[in-house]
């Protein structure tokens, strides 16, 4: 009876059992039974919305950017050549480097020594006329004029000369230059004739004899200053700016010792032929080095004939001629600062943003995608309220930049700054 019982009791625990495991996977399939009402619901888009942007108050420019390159204008080197004799006479063996006292990027001053050479200086002085032979006691010509010049704005007088002559007020100058430079006076010398002795005439017995030649005295010689071409730099302004020094003390002399610039920096600019016409001399210009973050303001100054490259041809500007090096065809771009470039600016790569328009004052703005046009050819804007709503606002349309729309509300219509206008869906 027992065993019975238990049989009993289990199988209807079995029964039991099973019959929750169907309940189970019943409610299971009944979620995964869809009917096609339901179906097509669930595949429904949703409900659509829109793109919004926010209303802007902001000053609208035009700009036109494009690259430029900081150039290093016109430059003078100084490449000595010889040493010249000085009071004190020395035979240098070979030319060579003794000194460096700059470096490339600094500020020039007149009459100072820049570099050495064989215990002799390089320096600069103002002038136009590049040095192209030795100035010496005698010489005349406009470069002695602009030696005289050079002399008198550094404090050293040239006494009664005439300008362009180098006479012995001019002398007198030079060798006061290099006092304060600190080095022996280079000089020339000026063999005087030989003199001969009051030789007297042969008479009586004597009148046969040979005559004999008159003691000759040792030739004697006057030494001048002078300003050797190897020594001096001219340029038209100072200060002026170090280009290069590619050498160092030790060196031998077989090129250019020192490289200054004759002028500033100047900045071409290559301008897509297709955007010449936006821009005119006279444009705002602003300039910035994205590897140094130097930045300047400035103004066009010019814009060039189209350069091919590959064409052989060479662009040219106000700032001077420009090489082409490749790429497509472009204007170039003269670039003139409001104030002196910075040095930083020297050999960089740069972006030029040329402001071709520009509002007055800021202006209520929108994007251009923002803007509709209806039927009667008016248009407006739709604006979206925190709520969801929406409501349109007639509008009239002003200057556009950089996709930005300058809009008016009109009839007392409300827009500001901040609210949001549908743009796309």
């Amino acid at each position: 009876m027992g065993s019975r019982t238990a049989r009993r009791r289990r199988a209807v625990v079995g029964v039991a059992a099973l019959a929750g495991l169907l309940s189970v996977g019943g409610l299971a399939g009944s979620g995964l039974v869809r009917s096609p009402s339901q179906a097509a619901a669930d595949t429904r888009p949703p409900a659509p919305s829109v793109i919004t942007a926010p209303v802007t108050r902001q000053v609208l420019r035009s700009t036109v950017v494009l690259r430029g390159t900081f150039a290093d204008g016109r430059t003078v080197s100084a490449q000595p050549s010889s040493v010249a004799e000085t009071e004190t006479p020395s035979r240098p063996a070979q030319l060579m480097v003794t000194g460096v006292f700059t470096r490339a990027g600094r500020s020039v001053r007149a009459a100072r020594a820049l570099v050495e050479y064989s215990g002799r200086p390089v320096f600069a002085l103002p002038g136009a006329v590049p040095a192209y032979r030795d100035l010496v006691h005698g010489e005349q010509g406009g470069d002695v004029e602009q030696l005289q010049k050079a002399l008198v704005a550094q404090g050293y007088g040239t006494g009664g000369d005439t300008a362009g002559v180098f006479g012995p007020g001019t002398e007198h100058a030079v060798r006061e230059l290099y006092r304060h430079l600190g080095y022996p006076v280079p000089v020339t010398r000026d063999a005087s004739p030989p003199s001969a002795s009051d030789g007297k005439a042969a008479t009586g017995a004597d009148a046969s004899a040979s005559p004999t030649p008159p003691p000759q005295e040792a030739p004697s010689s006057t030494a001048h200053a002078m300003v050797p071409a190897s020594e001096v730099i001219f340029v038209p302004s100072l200060p002026a700016r170090v280009v290069s020094v590619p050498v160092q003390v030790g060196d031998p002399v077989k090129g250019p010792v020192i490289t200054l610039a004759r002028g500033g920096l100047t900045l071409t600019g290559q301008l897509d032929p297709a955007q010449a016409g936006l821009v005119t001399p006279g444009m705002k210009v602003s300039v910035l080095s994205e590897a140094t973050g130097a930045q300047a303001r400035a103004t066009v100054e010019s814009v060039g004939a189209l350069v091919t490259p590959g064409d052989g041809k060479a662009g040219t500007s106000d700032s001077g001629t420009v090489a082409t090096t490749g790429g497509g065809a472009y204007r170039p771009l003269a670039v003139k600062p409001d104030k002196a470039w910075n040095t930083a600016f020297a050999g960089q790569d740069v972006r030029i943003t040329v402001t071709a328009a520009s509002t007055a004052k800021p202006v209520l703005a929108v994007p251009e995608a923002a803007i509709t046009a209806g039927a009667d050819t008016h248009t407006s804007v739709t604006v979206v309220t925190t709520a969801g709503e929406r409501r349109t606002v007639r509008v009239a349309t002003g200057a556009s930049a950089d996709g930005m729309v300058q809009v008016t509300p009109e009839n007392g219509a409300h827009l500001q700054a901040g609210d949001r206008v549908v743009v796309g869906k």
